[in-house]
């Protein structure tokens, strides 16, 4: 697609307006964004000048990036506009001393880009920051308005970049995909489905959850994030166990039950136990065929619920996990989230987060989760530098101030604990890696 037939406004899609809803709540009650973060951890070697201009490059030949999110009369689908397009993302340069090396700590310049506001209506989506240590290495941090970007789209969109470096591909066109109300489904279908959804999460405050950020309050965001990253040994080991006790197609209920259980270690040692666990679960919906697409968020959602007496014990919670998933999938609740999902588009920002947490006596979740797999697809290089390490850091809003990501690279296995300062102590944070380690096996 040339860029003179890319379309003058491009509709957000439902998952995109969810995320907006976050994004209006943490802006309006937490004076930041709902912002997530990809890092790069790269070897000596990086031209910066280079990466500047790739940057500049795919900034024009991709106006989404520096499209502005709109909404005409405050009514109708939210747009990114083409129109009167902003300066191109930045790219921030910061000199990181002498030692390349840290700890599951990452450097302050990215949990600040972490906590930044960003202001979509004026085309403010996406910042890069650059950390340049003495000995060559460097650490590359992109951050974005999460719903620009959902995780697959992120690391389709650093591999372009370096596709575009390369040489081996004009990224001239704009890989959004398709959207799902052009599925052959009636508005009363859709509507349908949404009701459908609606009454299970309706039936999920029966047992009302909890989390370590408690229900919705007045509090600058503050989030940290910590790293662990395990041996090649140790992560073959869990992968193992993952598909014996998960099975091979669903290894990913292994590390949620493993997320869950050391969440729940921390409310037990506040004293805080909730009722129930409630924990949201992405799912891809790119259709065959659009795969590749890179921008917008294409994901509906699978909510989970266990109560605290199912969690005692590993294996009863791994069924429980696993018999919920599959009586969600066979219930059609996968669809049925995406078309609730849609409605969102109509709505006022801030609305589709209220009626949840209204729903949740003020909680939103108990935590978020996310299994991205192979970072990357393992790929060596980044501009012609290898890639030491790399992972996610999600969004996740002061409530319910906590997240567990995992993704695993070169085979390693990197556990990524994003959470709310005050909402989880410094010490709480040590406990739940430490608790995580453990749990996995």
């Amino acid at each position: 697609m040339s860029n003179s037939t890319i379309a003058d406004r491009i509709p957000l899609t439902g998952a995109d307006c969810m995320l907006r809803a976050f994004d209006w709540e943490v802006q309006r009650y937490h004076s930041s964004s709902h912002v997530s973060q990809l890092v790069l951890r790269l070897a000596p070697g990086l031209d910066v000048h280079r990466l500047r201009e790739v940057i500049a490059q795919t900034a024009v030949d991709t106006p989404i990036l520096r499209a502005a999110i709109r909404r005409r009369w405050k009514v109708g689908r939210p747009v990114y506009d083409m129109r009167g397009l902003r300066p191109e993302p930045p790219l921030r340069v910061h000199a990181g001393g002498a030692e390349s090396a840290w700890d599951a700590c990452p450097p302050a310049v990215f949990t600040a880009a972490l906590n930044e506001k960003f202001h979509g209506t004026r085309g403010e989506l996406l910042r890069f920051d650059l950390i340049r240590y003495d000995d060559g290495a460097c650490d590359l941090a992109m951050s974005w308005l999460h719903m620009l970007l959902d995780g697959t789209g992120s690391e389709l969109f650093v591999r372009a970049l370096a596709d575009v470096a390369a040489g081996s591909r004009e990224l001239v066109g704009l890989d959004v995909g398709s959207d799902s109300d052009d599925a052959d489904l009636s508005f009363r279908a859709r509507g349908d489905r949404a009701r459908q959804w609606q009454a299970f999460q309706r039936g999920l405050a029966d047992h009302l959850p909890g989390s370590p950020g408690g229900p919705l309050r007045r509090v600058r965001q503050d989030l940290h994030y910590r790293v662990t990253t395990l041996s090649v040994e140790d992560t073959a080991r869990i992968a193992a166990i993952a598909v014996q006790k998960a099975g091979f197609l669903t290894p990913v209920m292994y590390y949620m039950a493993a997320a869950v259980r050391a969440h729940h270690r921390m409310m037990v040692q506040r004293g805080a136990v909730p009722a129930s666990y409630v924990i949201p679960l992405p799912v891809n919906t790119r259709r065959r065929g659009e795969e590749g697409a890179i921008f917008r968020t294409h994901v509906s959602m699978l909510w989970f619920q266990v109560l605290p007496r199912q969690v005692e014990d590993f294996d009863e919670l791994l069924a429980e996990l696993k018999r919920q998933r599959l009586e969600m999938i066979r219930g059609g609740l996968v669809e049925s989230g995406a078309c609730a999902i849609e409605f969102a588009r109509y709505l006022p920002a801030g609305v589709f987060g209220r009626m949840v947490r209204r729903t949740f006596a003020g909680e939103l979740c108990s935590f978020f989760f996310a299994f991205t797999g192979s970072f990357l697809g393992d790929a060596e290089e980044f501009l012609g530098v290898p890639i030491r390490n790399g992972f996610h850091v999600p969004a996740v809003p002061p409530s319910p101030g906590s997240c567990a990501a995992m993704s695993v690279f070169k085979g390693r296995l990197n556990l990524t604990h994003v959470y709310q300062k005050g909402a989880v102590s410094e010490l709480e944070a040590e406990s739940f890696a430490a608790a995580m380690r453990e749990e996995l096996g």
